[in-house]
């Protein structure tokens, strides 16, 4: 038998998976073992690499060979392209890096990751001049910075060197230590989706002086086929092999229905045009040159010549699956090896490739065994059911389209998760967050415009706007004392007392009574210790109550003390009243130092349309805010004061300031210096 010469085309997973048909043919013919020398392109070099690593194994039995061609069908089904655009997002940062030289960028690159899976899941960490002797593999690439043909074998790296004559010739650099996941990362770097592989000295294994840095692309930018290589090995020296094959794997050129293409679809169909009429020159300059039989994906087998051969309708779709890097399924994967096979077959039935060597006649090798295989006789099915060809062919019709988005989400991948996090803060709880921010800012922009001018009690007022406070209430405790205690506020200065009364929860009017919701009440007041305070370090606030089990809480922040309820009630204005005291340590206080006392307050008021303010020591400013529902806003508002007793009419108040908000949802007022024991009162109306 001849020896023989072997041509790996371009052209993805696609022609990885037809290429391994071919392998397979050649090794039940007993032909594997005469090739001598293998040249290889892209999606080829995936195989071929792997073939040579893996040569005894390939060569082996039908154990042997099924466990190593495993490999590579895993590898297949890895979903490669996907696992790769998960990952290019979470690049960017550490690309950024790479520009300012604090991390070395080119390890954060696709051809990195490319480069990492050939690692992890074909290739190892293995070297070119680990390559065996036999068969010899040449991969092929495109030099970016010259254009040329560039060569990478056992030997190291061998570029083309275009001559003025318009010969060519070969530049030799020994780099021996180029990786090989590198090299076929190099060869099946598909431009647009990767860009070139930079491939420097260090790389090759040489001094800086023997190898500049060089950039490159896909080999099938230049020659798609591989078959340049088997030119120069016939002018390097005596050719090893008599006669070469070609697998040839490129996808049939598509004739368009609707020319309406956008800026990137014009740009990608210009390649497309390009890469084809290149395709076209290289077979046509070989095709008719001796010593070369092509074995192309396009053929069809006859059954009458074959009767194992797939079913016409589904080698007619095997020729237009996707050229991708992406997850092949069981049917595509079985598809593209068998067509492969029995194309191989015919060419070497036709043509008496490898002499008299005994053809073997089986039906066409599936590298993942399946129930069943369409052939003509397979088109026998139940009545009303598709036949097996049938649903096959209509299955790799779909093949022909690349799946991006049908295909991004893997929840057997991690960063699917992080993409699946982040489009669930995109669509549905940004959204969301957006929502409730514009209706709380309806509010907001209202408080802010009617209190623009207002105190420090602004703070609060935009707070409650933004929360409910009281979510996770936990009541004070509140002790029982049998008689009230003197209150004294001598030595002691009130700079100021504000209240807050948030009604937007109170619906007096609802039935039943558990409906009725609550006011919600927050006092603050800021006094100093004097210099001259010679008291017992006791404070006592006072809070005379109308209704019944008011709760307390205090906020966290400020002077705490202890909350008591005075059995006996007490008179206020001829009303008896509950007595709540809040006692506080003083005695620690610095002199002259501000401090806030605050109280929260919830209880269940009877419908009222008053808020009354009530003074027991001289203050320097008191304030009152009311928020009122949305749903049952204020109609008009007065302010009054009259004494603790009501020994005299109610005035109007002499406030420093009020407003009155232009929807009826705010009132606030301020009084400067108000006298004691009085009560300084807000009534409204409401519709």
């Amino acid at each position: 038998m001849q020896n023989l010469g072997l041509a790996l085309s371009g052209g993805g997973f696609r022609a990885t998976l037809y290429h391994l048909g071919v392998i397979r043919f050649f090794r039940d013919a007993g032909a594997l073992p005469h090739v001598t020398d293998i040249a290889s392109v892209s999606g080829g070099s995936i195989l071929a690499a792997h073939l040579v690593l893996n040569w005894d194994r390939y060569n082996g039995d039908d154990d042997e060979f099924a466990e190593v061609a495993s490999e590579i069908v895993k590898f297949v089904k890895f979903d490669l392209r996907n696992h790769l655009v998960r990952r290019l997002p979470m690049q960017i940062p550490f690309r950024i890096l790479g520009k300012l030289r604090v991390v070395e960028g080119r390890n954060f690159t696709p051809n990195a990751l490319l480069e990492r899976y050939y690692k992890q899941h074909l290739f190892g960490d293995r070297c070119l001049y680990e390559l065996p002797e036999h068969p010899a593999l040449h991969i092929l690439a495109t030099s970016v910075s010259t254009g040329a043909l560039s060569v990478f074998n056992r030997q190291g790296l061998f570029i083309q060197q275009r001559d003025r004559d318009l010969g060519q010739s070969f530049t030799k650099i020994p780099g021996q230590l180029a990786s090989i996941p590198r090299v076929v990362g190099a060869s099946s770097a598909f431009p647009g989706f990767f860009p070139p592989v930079e491939i420097t000295a260090a790389d090759l294994g040489v001094r800086d002086g023997q190898f500049s840095t060089e950039f490159f692309t896909d080999g099938g930018v230049y020659d798609n086929l591989g078959l340049r290589a088997f030119s120069w090995l016939k002018q390097l020296e005596a050719p090893r092999f008599d006669q070469v094959l070609v697998s040839d794997a490129g996808k049939p050129f598509q004739i368009l229905s609707d020319a309406a293409l956008g800026v990137i679809g014009q740009s990608v169909r210009a390649t497309d045009i390009l890469w084809d009429r290149v395709s076209q020159l290289e077979r046509e300059n070989f095709d008719h040159q001796d010593g070369f039989q092509f074995l192309p994906i396009s053929e069809t087998v006859d059954q009458s010549d074959d009767p194992t051969a797939l079913h016409p309708a589904v080698q007619a779709e095997v020729q237009t699956i996707r050229t991708d890097l992406d997850c092949f399924s069981t049917e595509e994967i079985n598809a593209l090896a068998q067509h492969g096979y029995e194309v191989t077959r015919k060419m070497c039935r036709q043509h008496g490739v490898l002499g008299d060597a005994i053809l073997p006649d089986s039906p066409p090798w599936a590298p993942i065994p399946t129930a069943d295989h369409p052939t003509k006789e397979a088109t026998k099915h139940q009545p009303h059911d598709p036949a097996v060809a049938t649903r096959l062919s209509r299955l790799l019709r779909k093949s022909s389209r690349r799946r991006v988005w049908s295909k991004f989400f893997d929840w057997r991948d991690w960063p699917s998760y992080v993409y699946a996090a982040l489009a669930f803060m995109l669509l549905c709880y940004l959204p969301l967050q957006v929502y409730k921010l514009y209706r709380k800012s309806k509010l907001q922009a209202r408080v802010i415009d009617a209190i623009a001018s207002g105190d420090p009690d602004i703070r609060q007022i935009l707070k409650l706007a933004r929360l409910d406070p009281t979510t996770d209430w936990i009541s004070e405790e509140v002790v029982e004392k049998p008689q009230p205690t003197e209150a004294s506020y001598e030595g002691l200065e009130l700079l100021s007392h504000s209240r807050i009364y948030d009604l937007r929860r109170w619906n007096p009017d609802d039935d039943p009574a558990a409906r009725q919701g609550h006011v919600y009440i927050r006092d603050r007041i800021t006094l100093k210790r004097l210099e001259s305070y010679d008291g017992d370090g006791r404070l006592v606030f006072r809070f005379p109550s109308k209704v019944e089990d008011p709760e307390f809480r205090q906020p966290e922040g400020g002077l705490r003390g202890t909350i008591s309820r005075v059995t006996e009630p007490i008179e206020v204005g001829g009303q008896k009243r509950t007595l709540y005291e809040f006692e506080y340590d003083v005695s620690r206080l610095l002199p002259e130092e501000p401090v806030t006392i605050e109280v929260e307050i919830i209880a269940d008021f009877p419908k009222t349309v008053r808020a009354p303010m009530l003074t027991h020591a001289k203050t320097d400013l008191i304030s009152v805010w009311l928020l009122f529902p949305e749903d049952q806003p204020y109609r008009t508002y007065s302010l009054l004061s009259y004494p603790v007793d009501r020994s005299q009419q109610p005035v109007v108040m002499d406030n420093r300031y009020a407003i009155d908000h232009p929807f009826g949802l705010l009132i606030g007022w301020s009084v400067v210096n108000p006298k004691k024991d009085r009560v300084y009162e807000c009534r409204w109306t409401t519709e």
